[in-house]
């Protein structure tokens, strides 16, 4: 018997136990249709631009750090920016949550190129007293065609007609040579004497025309040679006839003293002493041959105090 009480307090305990969870668990209750508690989520639209302009957007497309009129180059509008970029900027973010939404921006249509013209030019030409315009294209006339020119291939010889073909050359050569010989002929044979000439009639010649010719340059010395003290030396090659005339281009000088007047007083004091003394045949006869012409060679010098003298 007092076994039985605890037992029945113990199964009293655990249905009253078990009434309770039943009655907790069935008075909790889910709907689907119940509304939440949170309040919802909103989305933001945010655009990064690059360039700033002053003028702002009477109805922007989108919603920026920054005014932009016209901007960007696409013709389509550029895709939503992701959960990051909206993270990027929370000031942007809370003015697109203030701001309501505009329509799409309108394509942009870019003009085409004009197709390119042909450069002409127009040339005004008159016929029959009516003016005509033509219209030319300008052409490059300054380029010419590149050609080469290849030699002519020689034709081989056979010996005979080499042998002819010498045979001219040399008669062609023996002709120049007569007429060669015919003009030197033709030429007086000179015989030179100057201060050193030895043979004693050559020599007793050269020296009474030496003389003669001093004689004559002191009375006709320049006078603005004088005026202007001028001293020089120069060396005249002056040819003598058998008769003793000069010829016309007989004198001739072989080196100047630097001064034309020296130069041309020279020349005029020997044409004043010609003629002069016939040549001896003895002078014009030698060992070798016989002269008809000979040439004095000498050096004048002209000194302002001292006059002329033959060196």
């Amino acid at each position: 018997m007092e076994n039985t009480v605890p037992t029945a307090r113990l199964n009293f305990t655990l249905f009253f136990s078990v009434i309770l969870h039943l009655v907790i668990l069935l008075g909790v209750g889910f709907t689907v249709s119940s509304p939440p508690n949170n309040p919802p989520l909103t989305s933001l639209d945010i655009t990064l631009v690059k360039q700033q302009t002053e003028l702002a957007p009477e109805e922007a497309d989108f919603l920026a750090q920054a005014n932009n009129e016209g901007g960007g180059e696409a013709d389509k509008k550029a895709p939503d920016p992701t959960p990051n970029e909206d993270q990027a900027d929370p000031v942007t973010a809370q003015a697109s949550s203030n701001t309501k939404p505009t329509p799409p921006p309108q394509p942009i249509v870019k003009p085409t190129p004009p197709a390119p013209v042909e450069k002409s030019t127009k040339i005004i030409t008159q016929a029959k007293a009516e003016r005509k315009i033509q219209t030319t294209k300008e052409l490059n006339t300054d380029v010419k065609p590149i050609t080469e020119v290849v030699p002519p291939a020689r034709p081989q010889l056979k010996a005979s007609d080499l042998i002819l073909q010498v045979k001219s050359d040399i008669k062609m050569l023996e002709q120049k040579l007569d007429m060669s010989a015919k003009v030197l002929n033709k030429k007086p044979r000179k015989r030179y004497l100057s201060s050193r000439t030895k043979q004693y009639n050559a020599a007793a010649y050269h020296e009474a025309w030496r003389k003669k010719v001093e004689r004559i340059g002191n009375l006709n010395y320049p006078k603005e040679a004088k005026r202007k003290r001028l001293n020089g030396s120069l060396m005249l090659s002056v040819d003598i006839n058998p008769d003793g005339s000069v010829p016309v281009d007989g004198i001739v000088v072989t080196r100047s003293s630097g001064h034309d007047i020296l130069d041309k007083a020279a020349i005029k004091i020997v044409r004043l002493g010609a003629p002069y003394a016939p040549i001896p045949e003895d002078v014009l006869q030698d060992s070798a041959q016989d002269y008809d012409v000979i040439t004095i060679i000498r050096t004048w010098k002209f000194e302002t105090d001292r006059g002329l003298q033959a060196r």
